[in-house]
């Protein structure tokens, strides 16, 4: 650190001698730049290529001087922007194009990277021939076990749940998620995102028909889900990404009148139903920040809702070894006719350690009722819970040089559980349940 704390010092006292003996001009700026490159001299290169643009001199080789540096210092995405201001001022050139390509490449920008690679002719052609497209083009299987805690409220259901009028409530006890994921690569700047999604979940159940209570401590629910998303992406960095989402489940309730007195057992009734989520979402790349937005409207439990997301991610060294994100999520929700309008922040910050692992820390906070992640693709659409903070941690691991990923995570909520009354209740009777959840999650995510 002190190194380069002392060449960027000795750089200005240079800038600053050669602007008090002489104007400075093109070709001071031309020589200087040219010398610190020969040199390797990355960081005086750096400064002296600031100050020349700072005062209106832009020309091809100091662009492509500073992307070199840049680049030679792993800052790919600032080195990018040099990369495409040095192809504006001369179009086709091989260098810029090679280093523009890598730069996208190593930035995470595999389908810009894709783009530029269209452009390469003769022997960069040859060298790297364009992008053809790959039905499997990524490949991932992923599986998730989540338990409640809920030992503090599942032993005794008199008084968990006490003598509550017509109503329903459940509590998380288990579930378990298996998603399979497919991305087809059909041509440079477009491909086609699929998941397959099945979960098995135990809930402990009330249900109070208006003539018997029932308690059930293993009601069941399962859920089939396909996602599709079709994603563009430009040149310039933009990402328009629309999606569909297709939900068909099951759950069980209690009918008959088995037993006598307090609580009856019941019989378990299946009852299917069947949910979408459509939206669109977009980002764009602008040097080292990412602007992120999205819309989606669902039916999610018999509620229409429209959810909007406003994200900004920062990457302070170019790559993708250091990255911190900031999000805004806003929910409108209508139930019945009454409408109820959620902010849900969120943060999620991520660092690498040489290279070989990989660090995301995500946390949320907010109402996520019938809440809708990752474009939509991720869905919590559990009735009458709410999950009130989120805390999740991931692991990855390069397995090849291709960007395959081993995986693996852990996440922790903060739930509610309230009881919904079946027809209109005066009392205004809740009923809230506090509990926790854990999560355990591991997968591999396959490139091609």
């Amino acid at each position: 650190m002190y190194r380069v704390i002392t060449t960027i010092w000795l750089s200005l006292l240079a800038l600053s001698g050669i602007n008090a003996q002489n104007p400075v001009d093109f070709n001071t700026f031309n020589t200087e730049t040219y010398r610190l490159y020969q040199q390797q001299k990355w960081d005086s290169l750096i400064v002296m290529g600031r100050e020349a643009l700072k005062q209106d001199y832009d020309f091809y080789y100091l662009r492509i001087r500073l992307g070199i540096a840049l680049y030679n210092q792993k800052k790919f995405r600032k080195a990018g922007v040099h990369f495409t201001k040095a192809l504006a001022m001369n179009q086709g050139d091989p260098v810029a194009l090679e280093y523009l390509y890598y730069s996208r490449l190593l930035a995470g920008q595999g389908e810009q990277a894709n783009l530029v690679r269209e452009q390469f002719k003769g022997d960069l052609a040859l060298k790297l021939p364009p992008f053809k497209g790959k039905f499997f083009g990524r490949l991932g299987v992923e599986y998730l076990y989540n338990r409640g805690m809920i030992d503090h409220i599942s032993t005794n259901p008199e008084e968990t749940f006490p003598d509550l009028p017509s109503g329903v409530q459940y509590i998380t006890h288990h579930f378990s998620n298996v998603s399979l994921s497919l991305t087809n690569s059909i041509a440079p700047g477009f491909s086609l995102h699929h998941a397959y999604t099945f979960m098995t979940k135990t809930n402990l159940q009330y249900y109070n028909d208006g003539s018997m209570q029932y308690f059930v401590d293993n009601q069941n629910v399962t859920q089939h889900q396909y996602y599709l998303s079709p994603r563009f992406t430009t040149q310039s960095g933009f990402k328009i990404m629309p999606m569909f989402h297709r939900i068909k489940g099951k759950y069980q309730i209690p009918v008959g009148t088995a037993g006598s007195g307090g609580y009856s057992r019941g019989y378990l009734y299946d009852v299917e139903y069947i949910d979408y989520v459509a939206g669109l979402g977009l980002s764009h790349s602008l040097g080292s920040f990412k602007l992120t937005l999205g819309a989606w409207y669902a039916t999610l439990n018999d509620s229409e809702q429209v959810q909007n997301r406003l994200g900004l991610t920062w990457y302070p060294k170019g790559n993708l070894n250091f990255y911190a994100s900031a999000y805004m999520n806003s929910q409108y929700e209508i139930t019945e006719g009454e409408a109820v309008l959620r902010w849900i922040p969120e943060m999620h910050i991520g660092f690498s350690i040489s290279e070989k692992l990989w660090f995301d820390l995500n946390g949320t906070m907010g109402e996520m009722t019938n809440y809708l992640e990752n474009n939509g693709q991720i869905v919590y659409n559990s009735f009458s819970e709410t999950i009130q903070q989120k805390v999740k941690f991931t692991i990855s691991i390069p397995v090849s040089e291709r960007g395959s990923l081993l995986y693996l995570g852990g996440r922790w909520t903060s739930n509610i559980s309230e009881f919904y009354p079946l027809v209109y209740d005066p009392t205004g009777t809740t009923n809230t349940k506090s509990y926790n959840t854990l999560s355990f999650y591991g997968g591999i995510s396959w490139k091609f």
